[in-house]
Order: C-alpha cells, then sequence, then structure tokens
C-alpha cells in the first residue's frame, strides 16, 4: 500500500468521524434532556401509591432515562436538593416536600405549566471537600450564582463518596464560613474519580487523566444535564463532551494549565536533550498533547483564569478566545486585622498555610530553616522565628507525608519541637488565631499559579516571604503606592510588601538570572535585622494591595458579571 493510499484512508476516517460527530450533536442532546413517554404519569401513580402506604417512599427506575427525569424533578421541585443520587440504589426517590405537594408537583413537571424557569447550573469540581483553595473558588462561585438567580439550582459533581452533601456543606462552613442556601444545592456523586488520578495512569498520565476525565463527564452528564457546565478545577476534555453530548454553554475556571510551554521549555533545557532519545519522544508527545489542548478550547464558551500567569499561558493555548482575570476570593475583609498603631506586637513565628502535598515543597521550607539555624549567629538564633506548619489532608498519603516531614525536622535536622510545629485539618477560627498574632507566612511553591494562602498572610498583617515566580511574584507580592493606592510600576524599598527567595531546586534555576533574589535560608538571616517600623509599614502597604485587588466582594462582583454573559439555554427541555 502506497503512502497516498494511506493518507487517503485517514483522510476518508477523519471526514467519517466529523461527519458522525455532528449527526450525534444533533441527535445526544435531546437524548441526554428529554424524558421518556408517560413519566409523569408514572411519577403521579407511584406518589399516589405511596400516599396509601404511610411506610412506602415513591421511589422510580427510568433506565437509562433517570438523568433526564432527575433533571425535570430538580426543575419542580419544592426542595431540589432531594434529589442528590444515592449511591445505595439508582432509583428515583420523590423528595418529602415534593410528596406533601403532589397535584401541584405533577404539574409543575410539565414545562407549560410552571409559572416559573428554573436553570441548573453544573459545576464540575471532582474534589469538592478537599478544603483548598481552588474549593474556596468553587464555593465563592456556588454561593454568588444562588445569590444571583433567586430560582436557580446547583449541581455539584463530585467524587467525594465517602462523605454525605450535608457533612460537605459542613466543611465548606467551618474551612471558608460560606452559608449556603442548601435546598437549592445537588449533589451529584460520581463512581468513576479514579479515572483523574494520575496513579491509576503510571504511563502516559497526561493522556490517560485526559481520557478519564471525558469518562468522568460522560457519567455526570448521564446522571444529570446541567443548563450551564462550569468547570472549576481544570479538566479542558470534558468541554468537546458536553458540546456534543448535551451542547450547552461551557464556562471555565482555570487555575494552572494542563500543560504549559514552561513544561516543554523546561524539558529542552534538560541536559543532554539532543542525544537522549526518551526525551526527544516525551517532548514530541507533550507537544502532541498541547495541540489536543488547543482544540479544547473550541467549545469554551466563557473562559476565567485566576491570574496573570495563567492567564498568559492560556492566551496561547486557547488564543481564539476573549478572557478575564478573575482573582480568588481570598477573604481579605474577614482577615483585615493587624496593627493600625505604632507598635508591633505580633509573636516571633512564621506560619506555613498549605495542603500537605510535596509540591508546596514543605521540604525546602524545614531544610532551609534548619541550615540558617547552623549557620546564624548566637543573636540571630535567639531571633529565629518558629515555624508553624498549617494544612489539610486528602487522605492517608498526605498523613504519611506529614509523619515523614516530622521525621525531617525532629530527627534528620534535630530541631526542636519548639521551633516547629504540625497543625493537620484544624478549624478556620484556629487558622485566623494564627494569621492575627503571626510575623511571618511563607509559600514555597514553584510556580505557584496564585496563591491564595499568600494574600491571607497579608490581609492578616503577616510580611510574606515566597517564591519569585507566578502569582506571588507578578500579582500579589507587589510595590504598592499607598498615596495612590494603586500597584507601582517599579519595586523600591519605599513601596515593598514582602520579600522573595528562589532556590537551586527549582526547576528552571539554571535558565534564569538569580543574582536578584536570595535563598530562603539567606532570607531567614535577613529578616532578623527588620525594625518594627520596617515591619508594619510593609504590613500596612500590602494590607492596602491586598484589600483592593482580592476580596470575596470583588469575585463575586465579576464572577455575577460571568454569569450574566453566559447565553440562553433552551429551557424547553
Amino acid at each position: 500500500m502506497s503512502i497516498n493510499e494511506v493518507l487517503a484512508i485517514i483522510a476518508t476516517a477523519l471526514a467519517a468521524s466529523v461527519f458522525i460527530a455532528k449527526v450525534l450533536a444533533g441527535f445526544l442532546p435531546h437524548f441526554f434532556r428529554a424524558p421518556p413517554a408517560q413519566w409523569r404519569l408514572r411519577v403521579n401513580k407511584a406518589m399516589m401509591r405511596a400516599e396509601n402506604s404511610p411506610n412506602k417512599v415513591p421511589a422510580l427506575d427510568f433506565g437509562w432515562k433517570n438523568g433526564s427525569v432527575r433533571r425535570q424533578m430538580i426543575r419542580a421541585s419544592y426542595q431540589p436538593s432531594a434529589y442528590t443520587n444515592k449511591m445505595s440504589t439508582q432509583k428515583l426517590v420523590v423528595g418529602t416536600e415534593d410528596r406533601a405537594n403532589r397535584e401541584s408537583f405533577v404539574n409543575r413537571l410539565a414545562h407549560n405549566l410552571r409559572t416559573f424557569d428554573r436553570k441548573i447550573y453544573g459545576y464540575f469540581h471532582p474534589y469538592c471537600n478537599a478544603g483548598g483553595g481552588g474549593e474556596k473558588v468553587l464555593w465563592k462561585a456556588v454561593e454568588t450564582t444562588l445569590q444571583k438567580d433567586p430560582n436557580g439550582v446547583v449541581a455539584i459533581y463530585t467524587g467525594d463518596n465517602d462523605v454525605s452533601g450535608e457533612e460537605i456543606l459542613s466543611n465548606v462552613i467551618k474551612r471558608f464560613e460560606y452559608n449556603l442556601d442548601a435546598s437549592r444545592i445537588v449533589f451529584i456523586f460520581l463512581t468513576k474519580r479514579d479515572f483523574v488520578d494520575p496513579k491509576k495512569w503510571p504511563r502516559l498520565t497526561l493522556l490517560g487523566q485526559a481520557f478519564g476525565s471525558a469518562v468522568l463527564a460522560a457519567e455526570a452528564l448521564f446522571k444529570l444535564t446541567p443548563d450551564v457546565w462550569c468547570d472549576t478545577m481544570g479538566y479542558p476534555f470534558t468541554y468537546p463532551i458536553v458540546h456534543f453530548l448535551v451542547n450547552v454553554p461551557v464556562v471555565t475556571y482555570t487555575h494552572y494549565p494542563v500543560i504549559s510551554s514552561d513544561m516543554l521549555q523546561k524539558l529542552v533545557l534538560t541536559p543532554g536533550f539532543k542525544n537522549n532519545l526518551k526525551l526527544r519522544l516525551k517532548y514530541y508527545y507533550w507537544k502532541i498533547f498541547m495541540l489536543l489542548y488547543t482544540f479544547t478550547g473550541k467549545f469554551v464558551t466563557i473562559a476565567t483564569t485566576n491570574s496573570t500567569w495563567t492567564q498568559n499561558h492560556i492566551s496561547r493555548i486557547w488564543p481564539q478566545k476573549s478572557k478575564r482575570i478573575i482573582y480568588p476570593p481570598c477573604s481579605t475583609e474577614n482577615l483585615a486585622f493587624g496593627e493600625d498603631g505604632s507598635k508591633w506586637t505580633r509573636k516571633n513565628q512564621a506560619v506555613i498555610i498549605a495542603q500537605f502535598r510535596p509540591e508546596k515543597r514543605h521540604n525546602l521550607i524545614i531544610r532551609s530553616f534548619g541550615s540558617a539555624l547552623k549557620k546564624a549567629s548566637a543573636q540571630e538564633l535567639r531571633a529565629m522565628p518558629k515555624l508553624i506548619f498549617i494544612g489539610s489532608t486528602r487522605g492517608q498519603n498526605d498523613r504519611n507525608y506529614v509523619e515523614t516531614l516530622k521525621t525531617l525536622s525532629y530527627e534528620t535536622l534535630g530541631i526542636s519541637n519548639d521551633l516547629i510545629e504540625f497543625k493537620t485539618d484544624c478549624e478556620y477560627e484556629e487558622m485566623k488565631k494564627h494569621l492575627r498574632t503571626s510575623s511571618y507566612g511563607i509559600n514555597a511553591m514553584w510556580n505557584e499559579h496564585f496563591g491564595i494562602a499568600v494574600v491571607e498572610y497579608i490581609a492578616s498583617g503577616l510580611i510574606p516571604l515566597v517564591h519569585a515566580s507566578a502569582g506571588p511574584l507578578l500579582d500579589i507580592v507587589v510595590p504598592w503606592d499607598s498615596t495612590q493606592q494603586k500597584q507601582a510600576n517599579n519595586a523600591t524599598e519605599d513601596n515593598r510588601t514582602g520579600f522573595f527567595f528562589r532556590d537551586p531546586s527549582d526547576p528552571d534555576f539554571s535558565s534564569q538570572h538569580n543574582s536578584e533574589y536570595p535563598t530562603l535560608e539567606s532570607l531567614f538571616i535577613k529578616i532578623m535585622s527588620l525594625t518594627n517600623d520596617e515591619k508594619l509599614s510593609i504590613t500596612r502597604r500590602g494590607k492596602n494591595c491586598v484589600l483592593n485587588k482580592f476580596s470575596d466582594q470583588k469575585f463575586a462582583e465579576q464572577w455575577r458579571s460571568v454569569l450574566e454573559d453566559i447565553p440562553p439555554a433552551d429551557s424547553a427541555i
């Protein structure tokens, strides 16, 4: 077979695939949305039978059409949250409030008999109970959505099957202090979250997770089709699936690009790249994946990003999309406490608020601190701050990670437990107490896409010691002109809002001009010479900055604007 014949076969196959996709795109949305024949009659009969048997609860199974019927029940319900799916059964259980108002509920099931319209906003966030910065974005977006649309319902697509919806919302209150209208939140629990777990794909992880996210999205849509798909976690390969299966608007909030030009550049700069076949194959694999990533952007309705760094990368990946930066909600209004007088009264301690994961580089902080202790003079040693590590754990792996950090600190480096403390999964009030009383806040992650914890440090009156990259460098710890209440163009000692560091372990360290920034070890020594007046000046400028840029109110205003710009969906089905 000649090359031309092979190319002709490939071209024919692609043309056939496009044709089939277009045909399916016209049929599938109706299949996923439209309930089966006489479904209202079946619901009514099941409810009537239950009325005659007080101990009987009406539960129905429509098989492949369960999702479309659940959609209609939610849109008609007096209490939509009752239609959270139960992992123990596939049947649809009619809600208590709807059973008490059977006749009107059955009438409301018919779109033409409803006197109101109800939109379902589907938030795809498989790890909604993780308790990190991404989850704070999710729940503030949910709160804003419910407030903006009094009739609207939010569906949360999650794989957190070890907790109930009530427990998740309780954790939201404890961690973020967001009070939500629970009656209008439906949880759709998914069974295939392991498909997006990198451990499931030891080879070709990016492609595996991309495929896994598509499978997970299909499961989500099968269980409930929303009117709007909001991806607040960053799964771009769900967008084509949503388009072809249900054809609803897609809103994205990107925390971090799945793959970026930085990753490709880092690979090229690896010593011996040109002569290493494995590295070159990996490079071409990533290039192909980048093309696929670019393709997913064609199905995005509104693209939002969390920082300048992420915006710059997404603009190169999805150049055809108009994008907006919406800084994450950082609750700066609730954290703006600190010295308003002329005295520095805080404890000599530094907090590190980050989920206990290796990419947060707790290890680097501990080793740098240990080295600084060894090199410090007797006077500097007495002035060295205590470190307090605060963070959530997602499971046993994270808890094991904390134990390795303790071993490194107390046994390997021999640091006194009076100088390092670990607090896992503490409540929000306890975290605020440490923010209120500490002097410094540390963030060591390389290319932290944003850095909510850094904003929380500054809003609380702490002096930030952060890695010189991405969000902390470009958006947060920026020079601030207090007289004009705006970001200054050039950094000076008089407009400083914090301190930066870099480290030889940084993936891009060899390609950067790093003489501008000290190591964290050196920074620990440097801050010992700060006067109280200097500390006060830095924290005042920092608080002015973050209160202007990163409040919950600012996020809500901008997310509300996104919701207003979503094109109307077909509400007839």
